[in-house]
């Protein structure tokens, strides 16, 4: 038999199934661990590690075990599986990953053999059940409706924003799209909206009824008032000061604010007790990889993953409170072929005209290459390790790099800071 690694990695070349059936045969014979603990299902088009982070965060803060189960990795597999905030123990991803191989065998007559998120998410299910967390946070993989984690009977369900991106599977309408995040929602839960488009609010808001869920919509139920480097939090029942947050970019506000409305409605429907100062220290120390991340000084290098134009629109927000962007703003910026890379680069030499935009490539079946982007008004680099590194012993401390793009480029270039 393969070893887990082995195992795992040899699946990754098996395009991602959609379909549930297969997922639930296999959990049956793990013995449904994913009913063992209340879990909080989080969908979005952006905004879904970060605001699971805000949420760890705050249950950690509190005293409680929390799981939780994100993606894509970005340095190695077991980044996926966290407690409390902590990678998985390379011991226990052996366990449990022989447990789901074990599993497979006897799936192997009657189904086809199991995609690599599909193992990925068994393995987050019966990690959590067997450390006994009191509650796991589950993102979703893409969409919701037929997504891989869609087997689990969620506590309450999570969508911190609805843009347009993987169009090829979730559909070409705000709606259609919609259709498949709301896809998530079960009959009588708490339901915890982020800011979506009004095409997308009013599907929620009809599939919500049919399930006879209880909506909470940001602006509605609860809003977020910036204040200095915090933010004044509202809803029926409370008003809370967070004098400070640790994660920057404005768009990180109504990821907090989805994050805290979701801890306080859990709280309340378990009465558990809630402690301002516990919230407090929580946001002010919570991080997240990847997002808005300094990992360089003299010069500043900032990594930020946007992956589409909706969260691409976000980082160009950030960028633009650093003041008059001048010669001294570095953009270096990279995607997969089957995003809207094109569409990316453009946006980015227009709202950003005075930075220096430079497109690169990296180590990634299906990364954008300079064929991709022939126009000759693009300054491409087929190295990006060799850029960063001129760029960092070359250059002034008062200028600033900033990376962005795919979060596999994110993960390519952390791993470049990491050595």
């Amino acid at each position: 038999m393969q070893t887990v690694r082995e195992w795992i990695l040899d699946r990754m070349k098996y395009k991602r199934k959609y379909g549930l059936d297969r997922m639930r045969v296999l959990m049956s014979l793990l013995g449904n661990p994913q009913e063992d603990y209340p879990i909080i299902h989080v969908t979005g088009t952006n905004g879904k590690g970060s605001t699971i982070a805000m949420l760890s965060s705050l249950f950690v803060h509190h005293g409680q075990k929390v799981g939780a189960f994100v993606s894509p990795h970005l340095i190695d597999y077991t980044d996926r599986f966290l407690i409390n905030g902590n990678v998985m123990p390379e011991e226990d991803f052996e366990i449990v990953g022989n447990l789901v191989q074990q599993a497979e065998v006897k799936l192997i007559d009657e189904y086809e053999p199991l995609s690599f998120f599909e193992i990925m998410t068994a393995m987050a299910l019966v990690y959590f059940s067997r450390k006994k967390v009191e509650v796991a946070l589950l993102e979703v993989g893409i969409g919701g409706l037929l997504d891989t984690t869609n087997i689990v009977h969620s506590t309450m369900s999570v969508i911190t924003s609805i843009g347009m991106d993987h169009e090829e599977m979730l559909g070409n309408t705000l709606e259609e799209i919609a259709i498949q995040k709301t896809g998530i929602f079960k009959p009588n839960q708490e339901v915890v909206l982020g800011k979506l488009p009004t095409e997308a609010l009013q599907v929620a808001e009809v599939v919500g009824k049919a399930y006879n869920c209880d909506l909470h919509t940001f602006e509605r139920e609860f809003n977020i008032e910036p204040f200095e480097d915090g933010f004044i939090f509202t809803n029926s029942d409370t008003r809370i000061h967070i004098s400070y947050l640790n994660l920057k970019g404005n768009y990180q506000l109504e990821n907090a604010a989805v994050a805290l409305e979701c801890f306080l409605q859990f709280e309340k429907n378990f009465q558990l007790p809630i402690e301002l100062s516990a919230i407090q220290e929580s946001f002010q120390t919570v991080t997240w990889p990847g997002r808005m991340e300094v990992v360089h000084q003299s010069p500043t290098v900032i990594l930020d993953g946007a992956h589409n134009i909706h969260a691409l629109k976000r980082f160009v927000e950030t960028v633009k409170q650093h003041g008059e962007l001048e010669a001294q703003h570095t953009i270096l910026f990279s995607a997969l072929k089957r995003k809207h890379y094109i569409e990316m680069v453009d946006y980015l030499r227009k709202e950003l005209p005075e930075a220096r935009l430079v497109v690169t490539t990296f180590e990634y079946a299906g990364a954008i290459e300079k064929t991709d982007y022939p126009s000759s008004e693009i300054e491409f680099v087929e190295n990006a390790q060799q850029f960063i590194e001129n760029y960092i012993n070359k250059t002034s401390d008062q200028e600033i790099l900033w990376i962005t793009g795919s979060l596999y480029f994110i993960s390519f270039v952390r791993k470049i800071f990491i050595k």
